[in-house]
């Protein structure tokens, strides 16, 4: 049962998940009462970690409507890693589960007796938060004062220096734990003591939504991720503090097509996609990866758009400003006969900053045509038309039965699309653990003559993954590539990825951390300096 805004109750229509979730949040018991008397606010902590089609971001916007109801002229924040994705999830499902609130966006002409406002100036009349509001362009405002803020990774100065009532964010798995720690969880500490709890019991408390820091993710991919299970432990320890729930597409049966889960496990190339993304799998760490000295805090970026806010749609319009469409473009191939990829990167100063992925699994011509065909449309708009090609070397090399080579394929799409092409693909490589003391050597970080490198964990998640699951054979530091020859795997997460970028990594800078023999054939890395 909820209390709407013409103030009778109605029963809301949700999943089992989603009233237990919901349920521990509102009858929290997080504050406590110490040996002077005195009662203690600490705030509430909780993560809903669901599969795709649980019914997650359902259960954010109900949040977000209880906490509106409860929590009069307070400032909540509603986080994730870019502003884009913030403003597309309250666009496409906030209006649906409000109106379930008896909740209407206002409109000075349609509706002026309308409940919020999105990205506008409310009317004068309304109430306004106890915390100021700088701009009204990315928030949604109550009637009753209490004002949603947009925030993301992608734009952390707008998170700096907010006092919050409430943190609610979404896709968590996706933000850096720093980043949460260091920017967003420090922001809740406004008005201590000025929401009290209504519940009997409960006298002299504050509301137990009050100071509540509540995430919703998928699972984790990385190791990195991880970091969204650690809720669970906390509630180990201490559940009056901390609440987990998980939940999948199984616990919203009610709510999705009766077909939902069959067309989901067709949908996912391989089994292990669907156990992650649809039925919330664990991804396990691994002890023995290749890339050791990977780190996606260190090694990823997300500021990749720039936001302009558009009048007359009421919303923010992005432009992508990570890459310069003046600059040549550099890209790197593996190809199998079962899956072609290509990175594409740029260099900056000091830095190798890889863009993009591509793969194509299958096509009508060949998957190296498809493959070149859809990077040519993807960057069409690009300025300067130079490319710098490296890759797998074997790609230079003929096949019975076949024409062209596989770089004469890709080369010939390019130059008909108007692109200049620069071989620089390495004619044959070092074995895999040469490569591995080279590319490590450079993810350390430990010299600064050694370039960086950067990745976007946006568009080359697959990559990513590619890299952090990448495991080395024994003793030996050889890349298993075994996972290339699994059937039931995503091809886009197996060893090809990791290779492409061994190839362009390796060719740019070997010679920054060159190898050289030391007694009994051991290898060892000269110094970068």
């Amino acid at each position: 049962m909820a209390r709407i805004a013409s103030g009778r109750e109605v029963r809301l229509q949700v999943n089992r998940a989603q009233g237990q979730f919901l349920w521990a949040l509102m009858e929290n018991q997080a504050d406590f009462e110490g040996k002077d008397g005195k009662k203690y606010q600490t705030g509430f902590r909780a993560t809903f970690n669901g599969g795709r089609g649980s019914g997650k971001t359902n259960t954010l916007m109900r949040l977000l409507a209880e906490v509106a109801f409860a929590l009069p002229r307070s400032k909540v924040g509603l986080a994730s890693m870019t502003f884009r994705h913030v403003q597309d999830v309250v666009l496409s499902q906030s209006r649906k589960v409000l109106e379930e609130y008896g909740l209407y966006e206002y409109d000075p002409k349609s509706r002026p007796w309308g409940h919020y406002t999105i990205n506008r100036r409310p009317p004068e009349e309304w109430w306004k938060p106890h915390e100021g509001i700088n701009t009204y362009e990315n928030c949604i405002c109550f009637k009753n004062g209490c004002t949603i803020v947009f925030l993301s990774a992608d734009r952390p100065d707008t998170a700096r220096g907010l006092n919050l009532d409430v943190l609610l964010m979404d896709e968590s798995f996706k933000l850096k734990e720093e980043f949460y720690n260091t920017v967003l969880r420090k922001t809740v500490r406004a008005n201590k003591y000025l929401y009290s709890d209504p519940r009997p019991n409960r006298k002299g408390f504050n509301h137990p939504l009050h100071w509540l820091i509540a995430d919703f993710t998928s699972a984790a991919w990385t190791p990195e991720q991880q970091w969204i299970y650690r809720t669970e432990e906390l509630m180990k320890k201490d559940p009056a503090r901390y609440y987990f729930q998980e939940a999948t597409a199984y616990d919203n049966l009610d709510n999705l097509p009766g077909n939902f889960i069959e067309t989901e496990r067709e949908s996912c190339a391989d089994e292990l996609t669907f156990e992650v993304e649809i039925l919330n799998r664990r991804v396990v760490r691994l002890s023995n990866a290749y890339y050791a000295a990977l780190s996606t805090n260190r090694h990823t970026y997300s500021q990749m758009y720039d936001y302009q806010f558009d009048d007359e749609k009421r919303l923010y319009v992005h432009k992508r400003i990570d890459y310069d469409p003046t600059k040549p473009i550099e890209v790197s191939c593996d190809f199998n006969a079962r899956f072609t990829c290509m990175l594409i990167a740029q260099e900056f100063p000091g830095e190798l900053r890889f863009l993009d992925n591509l793969f194509v699994k299958r096509a009508d011509t060949t998957l190296v045509e498809e493959m070149a065909r859809q990077f040519c449309d993807k960057y069409k708009d690009h300025r300067k038309k130079v490319l710098f090609l490296y890759g797998d070397s074997s790609g230079k090399k003929g096949d019975p039965g076949r024409a062209k080579t596989h770089y004469q394929q890709l080369v010939a799409v390019l130059r008909k699309n108007g692109w200049v092409v620069k071989d620089c693909v390495q004619n044959s490589y070092p074995p895999y653990k040469i490569r591995y003391r080279v590319v490590n050597t450079i993810l350390a970080e430990s010299k600064p003559s050694i370039p960086r490198i950067r990745i976007n964990e946006l568009e080359c998640k697959s990559l990513l993954i590619s890299l952090q699951h990448a495991p080395i054979i024994g003793d030996s530091f050889e890349k298993d590539k075994r996972s290339e020859l699994d059937e039931k795997l995503d091809q886009q997460y197996a060893t090809h990825l990791s290779d492409a970028f061994d190839y362009i990594v390796f060719k740019k800078f070997a010679r920054i951390v060159p190898i050289t023999s030391s007694g009994r054939g051991k290898l060892r890395i000269a110094s970068a300096a």
